[in-house]
């Protein structure tokens, strides 16, 4: 099973195809965000560890031109499993 963790967080499930943002909220998470779909960009998150293990950046990360580490947790998606490790300024 897959986890992710915001912060130095205790590891909460996360689900392949799942989106980082959705698996913070339903973990109960303080992650931040506002849209939930990438026209914002509150979301950007720093991937410290895991991110090959994400899908391709949206069209919405290259809008708000994230660059890796960063990308916007309501549009990366874990493609296959691995642990997640994620840092948003508190």
């Amino acid at each position: 099973m897959s986890s992710i963790s915001l912060n130095g967080s205790t590891p909460a499930p996360l689900a392949v195809g799942q989106d980082l943002l959705g698996a913070m909220l339903d973990a109960g998470l303080p992650a931040m965000y506002l849209c939930m779909a990438g026209s914002c960009g509150r979301c950007r998150t720093r991937v410290l560890s895991g991110g090959d293990a994400l899908g391709v950046p949206t069209s919405a990360e290259a809008f708000h031109r994230c660059t890796p580490p960063e990308r916007l947790a309501c549009q990366a998606t874990l493609a296959r499993d691995a642990d997640i490790h994620l840092q948003q300024p508190v």
